[in-house]
C-alpha cells in the first residue's frame, strides 16, 4: 500500500518507481516500473521536458497519455485498460482518480495542442477543490488539503483559464511569516496539520505559482534574493512567493545546495533540490543558492537516476527542466546526455 509519505513525495517530485513490470501493454510510457502509483505523473513531466526544451514529442507518448483522461476529465494515477469509468477519488485506499495526475496532464496536454482535453480535466479540478481553497492529492470529501497539491492543481488552472483566488489564500495561510522564527521565515508547511516549513512543499508552491507550467523558463538569475523584511512581528508585504523564495536560498546555501529529507529520513532529498532550484530559477533569484543546487545535482545525477533500479524518467526530466532553466546542457548534464536517457526509458 501507498504511504502518505509517498504520495507527499510523488506530489513534489513524480518519481514513485519500482522494478515491477507494467501491469499492461503501454507502448508509448516512459519507465519500465510499475505505473500503478505515478503512471500519468511520470509521463506528463517527461512530455512536459521535451516541450519545454523545444524537443519533439513522440506521438506514442502523447496518445498513451490522452488515452489516460477519465470521461468526467479528471486522470487516475494510472488505468490498465481505459474502458468503463474511473473510480472517485479515495484518500484512505489511496486510490481512484487524484489532483496531482490530473494538473500535470493538463499542462500537457495544453502545450500539445489538445485544449479541449486539458479544460476538461481543468474543470475536474475546479470542481474538487475543497471549502478552504485547497486541494489534498484525492480530493474527497473530508480529505486534508496539502501545499504541493494545491499548487500544482492551481497553476494548472491558471495555465487553462480565470484564475481562482482561494488557492493562493489557503497557501498562505500555510507560510511562516513575520510572526516565526527568523530561520523559518518564508517556509511553507505541508498541510495545516504540520508545525515546521517542509522545504518540499515551499520549492512545489515557488516553482508551481512562479510560472512553472508556463514555457518556456527563464534563465537570468540575479544574485539578490525577495525575501520577507521583518521587523519584530509587524505583517510584511512580500508576496507568497517571495518569501519562499528567501526561505529556499537561505536552505540551499546552509545544505551546500543538498536539501535533506523532512521528517527526520537520512539522505539527500533530490527531488526537493530540484524543485527549489526551479523555484528560484522562476524567481530569477539566488544566484549562489542555484549553483550549489545544479553542482549537487550534476555529481549526483547518475546515482538518483537510477535510485530504484531501473531508470526514472521523472527524475531525468526534472534534471532537464533544471538544466533549461538554469542555462546548462541538458545533452551533457554531469556528463549525461539526459535527453538519450529518457528516451531509453520509452517502452
Amino acid at each position: 500500500m501507498l504511504t502518505k509519505s509517498l504520495v507527499a513525495a510523488a506530489a513534489a517530485g513524480g518519481v514513485l518507481l519500482s522494478a515491477t513490470p507494467a501491469l499492461a501493454a503501454d507502448g508509448g510510457l516512459y519507465g519500465k516500473g510499475d505505473p500503478t502509483y505515478d503512471g500519468v505523473y511520470r509521463q506528463s513531466l517527461s512530455i512536459l521536458a521535451l516541450q519545454d526544451t523545444g524537443r519533439t514529442v513522440p506521438k506514442a507518448a502523447l496518445n498513451w497519455l490522452q488515452d489516460q483522461q477519465c470521461s468526467d476529465g479528471g486522470f487516475t494515477a494510472y488505468r490498465a485498460t481505459t474502458k468503463g469509468a474511473c473510480p472517485a477519488p479515495d484518500p484512505v485506499n489511496y486510490a481512484g482518480q487524484d489532483s496531482n495526475s490530473t494538473a500535470m496532464a493538463v499542462a500537457v496536454l495544453w502545450h500539445s495542442g489538445a485544449k479541449q482535453q486539458a479544460r476538461k480535466a481543468a474543470k475536474w479540478l475546479r470542481k474538487h477543490i475543497a471549502a478552504d481553497g485547497g486541494w489534498a492529492y484525492y480530493p474527497a470529501p473530508g480529505a486534508t488539503s496539502d501545499a504541493n497539491s494545491t499548487a500544482l492543481a492551481s497553476a494548472a488552472i491558471d495555465l487553462t483559464g480565470k484564475p481562482l483566488k482561494k488557492p493562493e489564500a489557503y497557501l498562505e495561510s500555510l507560510q511562516k511569516r513575520c510572526d516565526a522564527a527568523s530561520a523559518i521565515r518564508g517556509g511553507i508547511l505541508f498541510d495545516s496539520t504540520g508545525a515546521e516549513p517542509n522545504n518540499n512543499a515551499t520549492a512545489q508552491v515557488g516553482w508551481m505559482l512562479g510560472g512553472g507550467l508556463t514555457l518556456p523558463r527563464p534563465v537570468k538569475i540575479a544574485a539578490s534574493v525577495p525575501a520577507l523584511k521583518c521587523k519584530g512581528a509587524k505583517k510584511d508585504k512580500a508576496s507568497l512567493v517571495d518569501a519562499s523564495a528567501g526561505y529556499l536560498a537561505q536552505q540551499l546555501v546552509d545544505s551546500k545546495g543538498a536539501l535533506p529529507y523532512g521528517g527526520g529520513y537520512p539522505g539527500v532529498d533530490y527531488a526537493g533540490t530540484a524543485s527549489a532550484t526551479l523555484a528560484l530559477a522562476e524567481a530569477g533569484a539566488g544566484r549562489k543558492a542555484v549553483r550549489q543546487a545544479v553542482s549537487t545535482l550534476k555529481k549526483n545525477a547518475r546515482t538518483w537516476i537510477a535510485a530504484s533500479g531501473d531508470d526514472s524518467p521523472g527524475s531525468i526530466a526534472l534534471l532537464i527542466l533544471v538544466a533549461k532553466a538554469t542555462g546548462e546542457n541538458p545533452r551533457d548534464f554531469g556528463g549525461l546526455n539526459l535527453y538519450s536517457l529518457l528516451n531509453k526509458t520509452r517502452q
